[in-house]
């Protein structure tokens, strides 16, 4: 369907479908979301007493969403976590070479933001140093790559740890989007001044991302629970 329409066959469909049966377009245009999230909210309304579309158009909005409205960084969480989130757990590449890297950091002490980041089942070792990663790219394809075999972590204290999983928890069929977990051996935190991730990308280089320690508590009076 996707490759049948031009790109103003899709916009009207779009603003046909949502903007107009549904409600204004500053409803979704001015609340970008993940392109995880985005699916999630066309599956809920192509339903038959929703829009009501079908598969294909569902699909083709979809994209169209995840395009032109992409957030890197998950929406659902409240406020004070969300700019919480922004200043202490969320590091970015900016997107070089069109592929764009966000990595979370999730201490251990905050384990219960994993619900909000697309993470549904528990961790099975609750003491590994965990982090989420969205992959997106706007024009190419995301790799097929096994971020585990490819990433570092430094404590900066001088000791280095290899990735011990990389688990992909969304892609969204065309490439174009990947979200995961990484996770590598427990760091002592007490002793550790900094975080550092380095990830070594074929044909990209090297990617770094960084996390001052220790990670201050969870802002209270957010409706964020265990």
């Amino acid at each position: 369907m996707v490759e049948k329409l031009s790109s103003n066959e899709i916009t009207r469909l779009y603003k046909n479908t949502c903007t107009r049966k549904c409600h204004g377009k500053d409803v979704i245009e001015k609340k970008p979301r993940t392109a995880a999230e985005w699916e999630s909210v066309i599956t809920r309304m192509k339903a038959p007493d929703r829009a009501g579309i079908t598969d294909l158009h569902a699909e083709t909005i979809t994209r169209y969403l995840q395009s032109h409205f992409l957030s890197n960084v998950p929406t659902v969480l409240p406020e004070k976590t969300m700019k919480f989130l922004k200043r202490y757990l969320w590091k970015s590449d900016f997107g070089e070479s069109d592929l764009f890297l966000d990595v979370i950091y999730v201490p251990r002490e905050h384990l219960r933001l994993l619900p909000y980041l697309g993470v549904r089942k528990t961790q099975p070792d609750q003491k590994a140093a965990l982090f989420i990663v969205y992959i997106n790219t706007h024009q190419g394809s995301v790799p097929p790559w096994n971020l585990a075999e490819m990433a570092t972590l430094h404590d900066g204290n001088g000791h280095t740890q290899k990735a011990t999983g990389w688990e992909v928890l969304y892609h969204d069929g065309q490439g174009h989007h990947n979200q995961g977990t990484l996770s590598f051996p427990d760091i002592d935190s007490n002793k550790a001044t900094e975080l550092e991730i380095r990830m070594n990308l074929p044909g990209l280089g090297m990617r770094t991302f960084q996390w001052s320690l220790p990670i201050p508590p969870l802002p209270e009076g957010d409706s964020v629970e265990h």
